[in-house]
Formats: structure tokens, C-alpha cells, sequence
């Protein structure tokens, strides 16, 4: 059977080709298209630079191509080991100004870190999970099984850990906001659970918050909203109790009427 298309469909198609050749490229494929490719040159040509910002907590070493960053580590004894495994090469040191004051803004939370980081040699699955990891907010927490889930795939939770657990560029892609499922703040590659919660701490997420969320419901519903949330939802600690209602599972609280948030995405 032929599978030609009949003479009279002919001009129908040549104009639905001539709509896709005419759209404009995206402008965010064809930015992160140039990066990832001035990354790998830099890697190759060993153009990489280096500086240290510092921290409430202490500096860290970042480094980067005068666009992206490439390598972050806050124990500089280990970078020296870091780089030459990771990258092959110890960069030498260089200021930039412009990937300092974007590093500022993303530890300030008025970017996102998967922006400025370099992604080029990870899998599509590990760059997923930096990137869904990069959407939870400044001073808050969401556990593995979330990140997978926001990832695209849900069933990946241990894949997920592993991933964040070799994270190339903690504090811009911020692995130390990924904590267990029972909301306990798990290990830490930056140095354990006491720098995690310090991290956290200075991004503004207290003790006394940290320890309601561990012990809240698995979820929580606002009642005068009728939205339902992850205990992690930022502010709940500070609801009336007579003004939330805890659940066991996401379907109890979709049953008594509830609609998940948009904010944390509890599913």
C-alpha cells in the first residue's frame, strides 16, 4: 500500500513544513546549547578559573568558565583531589565578577542554580534531578522521593540519592534541601547532617521549624484554603491547629476535599 501523500494534500504540507522552518528558536535551548558548549571548550583547552566566596558558614571554592560553574567544594583540601578527578586538570585562580554576583543570587534565592551550573557531562536523568532539586525553595526541605518524582521518574528514588550524593556543585544546586522521607536530614556530601542543618539555618529554615516538619503528618491541610500540603510547606508551623488537618496519604486529603498545593506539589 503506497503511503505517499495524495497530490491534493501536497500543498496543506508544504505549508505546515514552511510553519516549522519559519518558528523562531527557542531562546533558552539555544542559550543553554551555548553554554554547554563553551563549558566543554573550556574543560578541553583547561581555561577553567577559580575564587572563593564567602559564606556565614565559611568559603567555598567555585569553579567556572566566566559563565557557568563547573565545580563548587567547601573543603579545600578535598577540591585539590576533586578537580583533578573530576576535571582532570587543578584550574588556576581567576576572578569573575559576573559569575560571582550570579552565584550571590542564587544563594540569596533569586535564581536558580541549575542557570549557572555546568550540566554538560551528566545523563539526562542526573541533570533532571539537579534541575528538579533546583526548584525547592531557599530554607526549605523536600525528600528524595519527591526530587525523583519531579524528575520524572518516580521509581528512581535511590538512583536520585546517588545522583545528588555526587552533585558536582552543592550550595548553587542546592542537594543540602533533599532530606529523607521521614523528614530526618540524612547524610550530606558538604560535610555531614550538622553542615546541612547549618546551611539550612543560615538560609533561614530554624530548628524549631525543622523539628515540627519531622514531626507533622505526612501531610497537612489548610482548612481555610482546603489545599493540602508536604509538612515542609513553608509557614505551617506557624497555622493554628485548629486550622490544619493532618493526613496518612495524599488520597485521604484529595477524599475529605482537599486540592494539593501548588506551592511544595505534595503529588
Amino acid at each position: 500500500m503506497s503511503t505517499m501523500p495524495e497530490s491534493n494534500d501536497l500543498p496543506e504540507l508544504r505549508e505546515a513544513v514552511l510553519e516549522e522552518v519559519r518558528l523562531e528558536p527557542d531562546p533558552g535551548f539555544a542559550a543553554d546549547l551555548r553554554g554547554e558548549l563553551r563549558g566543554l571548550q573550556a574543560r578541553a583547552t583547561r581555561s577553567l578559573r577559580w575564587f572563593d566566596l564567602e559564606l556565614p558558614i565559611g568559603p567555598i571554592r567555585i569553579v567556572h568558565d566566566e559563565q557557568l560553574v563547573h565545580l563548587v567544594d567547601n573543603d579545600f583540601r578535598r577540591y585539590e583531589y576533586r578537580a583533578e578527578y573530576e576535571l582532570g586538570f587543578e584550574p588556576a585562580y581567576g576572578e569573575s565578577e559576573r559569575v560571582r554576583k550570579a552565584a550571590e543570587q542564587v544563594l540569596a534565592g533569586r535564581r536558580r542554580g541549575n542557570e549557572i551550573a555546568f550540566l554538560g557531562e551528566l545523563t539526562p536523568f542526573q541533570r533532571a534531578v539537579l534541575r528538579a532539586t533546583s526548584r525547592i525553595p531557599r530554607g526549605s526541605i523536600r525528600p528524595y522521593n519527591w526530587v525523583a518524582r519531579e524528575a520524572g521518574n518516580p521509581g528512581a528514588v535511590r538512583a536520585a540519592g546517588t545522583c545528588l550524593g555526587h552533585n558536582p556543585v552543592p550550595f548553587i544546586v542546592p542537594c543540602h534541601r533533599v532530606v529523607r522521607a521521614d523528614w530526618e536530614l540524612g547524610k550530606y556530601s558538604a560535610g555531614g547532617p550538622e553542615v546541612k542543618e547549618a546551611v539550612l539555618q543560615m538560609e533561614g529554615l530554624t530548628h524549631r521549624e525543622l523539628q515540627w516538619i519531622q514531626h507533622a503528618p505526612p501531610f497537612v491541610g489548610q482548612l481555610d484554603f482546603m489545599e493540602f500540603c508536604l509538612p515542609a510547606c513553608g509557614g505551617l508551623d506557624t497555622i493554628p491547629a485548629d486550622r490544619i488537618q493532618g493526613f496518612r496519604n495524599a488520597a485521604d486529603a484529595i477524599e475529605a476535599g482537599f486540592a494539593p498545593c501548588d506551592e511544595c506539589k505534595p503529588v
